[in-house]
């Protein structure tokens, strides 16, 4: 093998090297990579896509239902810049506006609201980076699914979930 050929024959190797992206590459952007991750969290979802083309995902934890929405997406809405997991009953007179304040001084990560009619809503949001590993996003659901569990517990009785705390 003369010189050039083995220089051309490194050249081509380095250069489908760099432009290969590996399959098994973990993208926390990624709506699809994000629902996996979910799946070994002690959660299932389904990767869904709204009217306007953008991706969500309906989540299942026990008996709770919650989504996880995808903003700030490229326009293959293929990566997105923020994951925004959401929780929320349409159950009237759960819990108070004076109550949802006092969770929001004691819950740090997973702040709640109450919707126009009164329902209580949590939600917990990240800027997603292709530099968050896989391990970076399970602990990230770890924490959401504390939070659910205890927004829960806290909406079926707010008063008993502040003195057991």
């Amino acid at each position: 093998m003369t010189f050039h050929s083995i220089a051309g024959a490194a050249a081509l190797t380095a250069a489908l090297l760099a432009s290969a992206t590996p399959a098994w590459a973990f993208d926390a952007r990624k709506p699809a990579d994000v629902l996996a991750v979910l799946q070994t969290n002690g959660a299932s979802g389904e990767l869904k896509v709204d009217d306007k083309g953008e991706p969500w995902i309906k989540g299942l934890v026990g008996k709770l239902i919650f989504e996880v929405n995808f903003l700030k997406c490229d326009t293959a809405k293929t990566a997105c810049g923020l994951v925004v997991y959401q929780l929320g009953w349409d159950d009237d007179d759960l819990v108070s506006a004076e109550q949802i304040n006092l969770w929001n001084r004691n819950a740090y990560l997973c702040p709640a609201y109450l919707n126009k009619d009164n329902h209580p809503y949590a939600w917990y949001a990240l800027r997603a980076s292709v530099n968050d590993r896989r391990e970076d996003v399970f602990a990230q659901q770890k924490e959401w699914l504390t939070c659910v569990a205890d927004f829960d517990d806290f909406t079926s009785a707010p008063d008993t979930y502040f003195k057991a705390r």
